[in-house]
């Protein structure tokens, strides 16, 4: 029987020999296998399949030919290709339940005519050919979908490529960046593919005949970012690589990379060949808008003048839009009045009423002439700001004015603040140092009506307390003086007569108590009341002897050799991959030891297993991994006696210390993880470091890439932390679904004589 993951959800598959057609057990769907006659190829498609499921096709791709490079015979290799070339993503279909393919890269050919389709066809069996046809017809029909609604679609100029959000669903700069470089060119003439504004009233529908139209027909794409991995974003790369390809085929067209705040070495290295531009140099968008021109060929509308105001003959009236946002405003229906002023902002860029509309909607006002009344200035905001840039005279200096009435009235609030405070101050002072206090308040606003003046008499009355205050000083000190001589010869007197009660009266009790206890044979009493005296007389050698008396002198010595860093055998499990000569005794390492009990953590990569078996939010608390660990592994790996020298523990529920993600509850557990904390405080050198058990590794372990689970969240509650095979602590983690991830169990023992 061989393991292997499923290539629709990830679940494990049990494959028996020879099979070439399983149903997965976790999303039910039937589906074709690879040649598992060799263990090195499971992990190259169990590799591969995880890249393809999370959509990065490039590099799936990449790994199914290296497969094809070894046996080009292989029929699942050659339909995985297929998949990636047309970006098959498999969903669960919410009526039957079952996965079925969407298409994310859309061709102009037929999958028929796809000759890795052919040639899994030709290596296939028959049960596997039936499936591939099958599939085949499905993703045909899905294609011809797309290129019926792409054909309708107008064509672009220019495709604008970046990442819109972050993992936390926020919005990027990059997508700032891309809607001003979006304005810009549209000011100039060019039809532009910007999916934030282009792809607006497609909400519901699939986007890939969209994107594969403006693919297909933009003369450029500029593909913007600011962070490394935004480039290689899987969404981002999905657009770019595609675009790569078009032009590779001998489609005229120019990729033009775009970047800001970044190392230009850090860009993909498959732009390398291609001239980058750095948005943040001065002439950055003339030179970009140059160049364009030079490339694709647009008619530059004619403009007419309405009432004073330019407007492109292209553009209709924004009149009635702007009537609807301000009618949104005064109905406190800020995210209409927001949605119908951008709508103005595409036909006009430059109108200074629509970005006054965005204004009041971003600080919920209803009217213009109540921005007086806000609490703050508001000048710093964006709306603000190019609303006074594009106003005319007379609104930019209404706007201003606003501000100007804001800072005064705050001014003279804080000015009457302070004043009030002060003179709260003075009223209830009596000491030197609060009439300075209210002094210096006064200072700080000295123009302020009578502060100057009251500053000054504040001043005059911490003097005068000052030199009341010395008077009385002098005369209590005399007094003081006499007190202290008496108190001194006291206090002498009593401290002598503790030190003999608590080092020789109480001591000389508590050690004969001891003695007795010792004498009577109730030895961990004894031991108990011996450490209590912390050092007296010879109760350090008393406590040996109890030792002794209680584990034997044998058992004791072993005890007391078990150090840090100690291995031993403890417990058996499947190691060696060769069930007939049953199971190898587990190599435990000594991490801690507290008097009779040890922390341990085992040698080896025992198994392989998932943190948890679906993509969902968890924590160790919840977690498949532990219930597996408390249960298969504890029964599985210890006899009935051992089993009751492993200690149950509370296991504690350690934030990831980098990205404070939530880890749930504390667990009382016998066997668990070591934690991100534990690791960094335990482990070091090469006992971070693991190599996984033959049986590990026909279980997906990859024998020099050894990775192994830490029961710490991730980066969130998705992903759970993980020792790299280079022992670094990766605290981002990875998806708790993730195949080839070791586990080295931890666990509490008890040292007594029944185990050695």
């Amino acid at each position: 029987m061989v393991f292997f993951k499923c290539k629709m959800c990830g679940g494990s598959l049990k494959i028996e020999n020879n099979e070439s057609v399983a149903v997965c057990e976790y999303c039910g769907t039937r589906q074709t296998l690879p040649k598992l006659d060799d263990e090195k190829r499971a992990n190259l498609y169990d590799r591969a399949n995880h890249f393809r499921r999370n959509n990065e096709f490039d590099k799936a791709e990449g790994i199914y030919e290296q497969i094809l490079n070894e046996d080009n015979t292989d029929a699942e290799a050659y339909w995985s290709l297929v998949l990636c070339r047309y970006g098959i993503e498999y969903v669960e279909d919410p009526v039957s339940h079952k996965r079925v393919p969407t298409v994310n890269r859309a061709q102009f050919t037929s999958v028929f005519d796809d000759d890795n389709y052919k040639s899994a066809l030709k290596y296939a069996d028959d049960s596997q050919r039936r499936i591939y046809e099958e599939e085949a017809r499905e993703i045909n029909e899905i294609q011809k979908g797309i290129l019926e609604i792409s054909q309708k679609e107008d064509p672009f100029d220019i495709f604008i490529c970046y990442k819109e959000s972050d993992e936390d669903g926020k919005r990027t700069s990059d997508s700032v960046l891309a809607q001003d470089l979006y304005y810009q060119l549209k000011q100039e003439g060019f039809k532009v593919f910007f999916s934030r504004i282009t792809l607006e009233n497609k909400l519901g529908s699939a986007y890939e005949p969209y994107i594969f139209a403006a693919l297909n027909s933009a003369k450029v794409m500029v593909v913007l970012g600011t962070k490394s991995e935004f480039f290689n974003a899987v969404w981002v790369k999905n657009e770019w690589s595609r675009y790569l390809a078009a032009i590779k085929s001998g489609a005229k067209k120019i990729l033009i990379p775009a970047y800001k705040d970044m190392d230009p070495y850090d860009l993909p290295e498959e732009f390398s060949h291609l001239q980058a531009l750095d948005m943040s140099k001065l002439g950055f968008m003339q030179d970009l808008i140059r160049g364009i021109k030079k490339l694709v060929q647009v008619d530059t509308p004619k403009a007419t003048v309405v009432k004073g105001t330019v407007v492109s003959r292209e553009n209709t009236n924004v009149a009635p839009f702007l009537k609807r946002a301000f009618i949104f405003l005064e109905d406190g229906d800020w995210d209409s009045a927001n949605e119908y002023c951008e709508k103005v902002l595409d036909i006009d860029p430059e109108n200074a009423s629509a970005y006054l509309g965005k204004l009041l909607s971003e600080l919920h006002v209803r009217k213009q002439e109540s921005l007086k009344d806000q609490v703050k200035p508001f000048d710093d905001s964006n709306n603000y700001q190019k609303a006074v840039r594009f106003a005319d005279d007379k609104l930019k200096t209404t706007l201003n004015s606003y501000i100007e009435h804001i800072n005064a009235r705050n001014k003279n609030a804080r000015l009457d603040g302070i004043y009030k405070r002060a003179k709260n101050i003075m009223s209830k002072a009596s000491t030197e140092s609060e009439y300075k206090e209210a002094a210096h308040l006064f200072e700080t606003i000295s123009e302020y009506m009578d502060s100057a003046t009251l500053a000054q008499g504040c001043y005059e009355r911490a003097e005068a307390s000052r030199l009341e205050c010395k008077r009385k000083s002098e005369k209590r000190a005399s007094i003081i003086k006499k007190i202290a001589i008496i108190t001194t010869l006291i206090v002498c007197a009593i401290i002598t007569f503790l030190i003999v009660l608590n080092n020789v009266i109480i001591p000389n009790g508590e050690y004969g108590d001891a003695i007795a206890l010792m004498e009577a044979g109730k030895y961990t009493e004894a031991k108990s009341a011996f450490e209590a005296l912390d050092g007296y007389k010879d109760s350090i050698n008393k406590i040996e002897e109890c030792n002794i008396n209680i584990y034997g002198e044998e058992a004791w010595n072993k005890i007391k050799n078990i150090n840090i860093g100690d291995i031993f055998e403890f417990g058996s499990y499947e190691q060696d991959n060769n069930r007939s000569n049953g199971q190898e005794n587990i190599e435990w390492i000594v991490l801690l030891k507290e008097e009779t009990k040890i922390l341990v953590i085992s040698k080896y990569a025992l198994d392989s297993q998932p943190y948890s078996n679906a993509v969902n939010a968890t924590t160790w608390t919840g977690c498949t991994l532990r219930k597996w660990l408390n249960n298969d592994f504890f029964n599985s790996a210890f006899s009935e006696s051992e089993k009751a020298r492993i200690s149950a523990v509370t296991v504690s529920a350690d934030e990831n210390p980098k990205y404070t993600t939530n880890p749930g509850n504390a667990t009382r557990d016998k066997v668990f993880l070591l934690s991100i904390a534990e690791a960094d405080k335990y482990l070091s050198g090469s006992i971070i470091k693991c190599e996984p058990t033959n049986y590990a590794v026909t279980n997906g372990i990859s024998k020099d890439d050894c990775m192994w689970w830490l029961r710490s969240p991730g980066e969130d509650q998705k992903k759970a932390a993980y020792v790299g095979s280079g022992g670094d602590v990766e605290a981002a983690g990875k998806y708790v679904n993730c195949g080839g991830i070791a586990v080295r169990p931890a666990l509490w023992i008890d040292l007594n004589s029944e185990i050695f």
